[in-house]
């Protein structure tokens, strides 16, 4: 994947800046700078704020879906510190977490984020720019290579930024490129992320949709399969905690949780009482206790509505199961629960080897 072109700028060498790379803190850092340079005219960024847009990037793929960062890594423990000390509102119009660790942690708190996030920062910010002079610092002892790195960028402006006190500052040229091609830029930067990624999470489905807050999920499908099954079959009960589901305390359930699957396909979604759905929150269900009446309701609920003809709602199973709609309403329910077992167990088993709690059992 390549950059846009600047006659000014070396960006060949801004190309190079994640080669060979070991962990995640440069692609971090490098999203710092560029949600920093947006929210403000100034080309002058702090370090603490850099860290804490840092922070804000890492917490969601690390604490909200749980990847890892590899062995290397020293974002989990911030990660950690950051879910100790706050309830992160994810909500769709709640403000950023950037701005949640800025407004709602104590100072005190604040300083000792800060002093955590320091440790990345005595090294970061001078590796990601070395590229820029690779021949000056070609065989330069590690414990030389900061100050040594500082001093040419303050003489220099090849590099994107030099160092000032507690800050970086952008050159003007490169703050615009930055600016200019921020959207690229960030695509840019996720692209090696995601590849980086990968050798550490082989197993995880929707890597690409777990680096960043969720977005709005659209249930409209997912509604219109339960309310009319709902509203068809009286006496219909919750299979978590065998209460009556009617139209007016339905919710829907992720199975196995959305923070693991980030999808809204029909076979992973069932119906329940508001109050279970919060209880469960993204716990993984006890499959002893639930996986036999959550296949029979999956059952039921896709014969309900093949007998309706509605193909086009029904579309998640035909790729689930690869199979039309007129074979799969010939399968017996041994069938469709065995399929069912194939897929979703060994998820399950790999959420929980993530670190997603398990078992969930209502109380």
């Amino acid at each position: 994947m390549t950059l846009p072109e600047d006659d000014r700028l070396d960006v060949a060498k801004l190309t190079a800046v994640f080669a060979d790379t070991t962990n995640t803190y440069k692609f971090y850092w490098l999203l710092a700078i560029l949600d920093g340079l947006s929210e403000s005219a100034d080309n002058r960024l702090s370090l603490h704020d850099l860290s804490l847009h840092m922070v804000a990037g890492v917490w969601y793929p690390l604490d909200y879906f749980k990847l890892s960062f590899g062995r290397q890594d020293g974002f989990r423990p911030i990660a950690d510190f950051v879910s100790h000390h706050l309830t992160v509102d994810n909500r769709p119009t709640a403000p950023s977490l950037f701005v949640q660790l800025k407004q709602a942690l104590a100072p005190e708190t604040l300083g000792l984020l800060y002093k955590r996030v320091n440790v990345l920062l005595n090294w970061v910010p001078y590796r990601f720019i070395r590229p820029f002079f690779a021949a000056e610092t070609r065989g330069l002892p590690d414990q030389r290579v900061n100050a040594y790195v500082a001093e040419l960028a303050g003489q220099s402006t090849r590099a994107p930024y030099h160092f000032v006190a507690d800050a970086i500052e952008v050159h003007p040229a490169w703050a615009d490129y930055l600016r200019r091609h921020r959207g690229i830029l960030r695509g840019f930067t996720y692209w090696h992320l995601v590849r980086f990624l990968q050798k550490n999470n082989p197993n995880v489905i929707g890597l690409s949709e777990k680096l960043e807050k969720p977005a709005v999920r659209v249930l409209n499908a997912a509604g219109k399969f339960w309310k009319e099954y709902v509203a068809a079959t009286p006496g219909l009960t919750c299979i978590y905690s065998g209460q009556p589901l009617t139209m007016a305390n339905l919710s829907l359930d992720h199975f196995l949780p959305w923070s693991y699957v980030a999808h809204d396909q029909l076979w992973n979604i069932i119906p329940t009482p508001k109050r279970v759905n919060s209880a469960k929150n993204d716990w993984l269900p006890s499959v002893e206790l639930y996986f036999e009446a959550y296949a029979r309701l999956q059952f039921a609920g896709f014969q309900f509505h093949a007998a309706q003809g509605h193909e086009k709602l029904l579309e998640d199973y035909h790729v689930f199961f690869a199979q039309n709609l007129s074979s799969l309403q010939q399968q017996p329910f041994g069938w469709f629960r065995e399929r069912l077992e194939r897929q979703v167990l060994p998820q399950l088993q790999t959420a929980q080897n993530l670190g997603f709690s398990y078992p969930f059992e209502f109380k």
